[in-house]
């Protein structure tokens, strides 16, 4: 009998994650199943992306009764050969409940703990009086995340309390530190270094060929004028006019083809719809995908982004990134001083395309830049044990 494994996320389950996550290298072993349980979580987030279908089977639950049911099914039906996947740590009381009572059942219990961007705290480089001023404006603009969030390292703290005697048979991290915090903390779990899921498929990306382009820069693009924000895992939108934005980015984009004669494609985020309703895509030849973000970067010459977790593809392809802000995203504090953190932490360029007029596009990268990204790289992206395997090959190893 071929063993189960049963992927669970409490976020809208997007058919990028199934391609993230390599589930069809899986099924040539497991029998694989995508458990999507957002709208037990909270059916009001699942409003927020009602725009977004799916093209692969993912299995939808309304009801926790149910789905636990559906659970012990697969239990009484593979027993030992039942692998359940959290995406990641529980994030609620739900989550956390539904976690206990498996790993008492004794079914197998992975947990993904991946963190794809630099540990950097946003308030990082601020002056006393500015960190304050800062936490004052994040506590009154977003409430509802410093309640989240506050919740999240309450629920973190339980499961530290309850780890000698409730814990997951593994843990999959992508950090260097990580690695060494869990195994801290779970003494009693087999903690393993993957890659990224960036990384994992930047190893089954390596041997494509090139396409020669002269000056194409690829957009990193964080939403579209309707498409769900982070904010929406909150049941909140996000505070930035998305109009407005979109609107700048578009400016600054007809003066790059204008006068840097630079050809534009848009990496579609995966939230974004499929459609052209966005201001950037006045012009057509702009259009991309949403799935093909490491080959666009792979053949163009300046990665142009505010902040999106696919700069990994910049680091890993070696290219130059040119992070813009724009007047609205001051409205997103946290957003703004991460993105300044991170294009310091790089020494990359940062403009506010709503005040520069006048502007230079640098191609070269310094040797602080590459040792930056070579640094990012071994320690969030690549593990180069395994730099030849990727992630659904290392869980084939592991788990068949």
């Amino acid at each position: 009998m071929k063993k189960k494994i049963i992927f669970i996320q409490s976020f809208k389950f997007l058919d990028f994650h199934y391609m993230q996550y390599e589930i069809e290298n899986l099924k040539n072993f497991f029998d694989v199943e995508c458990h999507d349980l957002t709208l037990i979580k909270n059916k009001k987030i699942e409003f927020h992306y009602r725009y977004l279908k799916n093209k692969f089977k993912i299995n939808k639950f309304n009801n926790r009764k149910i789905w636990e049911k559906k659970i012990f099914q697969e239990l009484n039906k593979y027993h030992d050969n039942l692998i359940i996947c959290f995406i990641h740590f529980p994030t609620t009381f739900y989550e956390l409940y539904i976690y206990w009572k498996m790993i008492r059942k004794k079914i197998k219990v992975c947990v993904f703990d991946f963190n794809s961007m630099i540990a950097i705290n946003p308030s990082e480089k601020l002056k006393i009086y500015e960190i304050i001023s800062y936490k004052i404006i994040r506590l009154f603009s977003r409430p509802k995340q410093i309640i989240n969030h506050k919740k999240i390292s309450f629920i973190n703290f339980i499961l530290k309390k309850i780890s000698k005697y409730t814990y997951p048979k593994y843990i999959f991290v992508n950090s260097k530190q990580d690695f060494l915090t869990n195994k801290k903390n779970w003494e009693n779990s087999k903690i393993l270094r993957f890659h990224s899921w960036d990384g994992s498929q930047f190893i089954n990306f390596k041997n494509k060929k090139k396409i020669k382009n002269n000056k194409v820069a690829t957009y990193l693009s964080a939403f579209s004028i309707n498409s769900a924000s982070d904010s929406a895992n909150y049941n909140t939108s996000r505070r930035e006019n998305s109009k407005k934005i979109l609107k700048s980015v578009n400016k600054f984009f007809n003066k790059l083809e204008k006068n840097f004669n630079f050809k534009i494609k848009v990496a579609k985020h995966p939230r974004e719809e499929d459609n052209f309703n966005s201001p950037i895509y006045k012009n057509k030849k702009r259009f991309a995908s949403k799935y093909f973000t490491s080959s666009l970067i792979y053949n163009s010459n300046l990665v142009i982004t505010t902040m999106s977790t696919a700069i990994s593809f910049a680091a890993l392809f070696k290219k130059p990134i040119l992070f813009i802000i724009t007047n609205e995203h001051y409205k997103n504090i946290s957003l703004i001083q991460y993105t300044k953190n991170v294009s310091r932490y790089f020494k990359s360029d940062l403009i506010n395309i709503d005040q520069k007029k006048n502007f230079k596009i640098n191609l070269n990268l310094s040797d602080h830049t590459l040792r930056k990204y070579r640094i990012f790289k071994r320690d969030y992206l690549v593990y180069e044990k395994f730099k030849n395997l990727s992630n659904s090959q290392l869980l084939i190893k592991l788990l068949k």
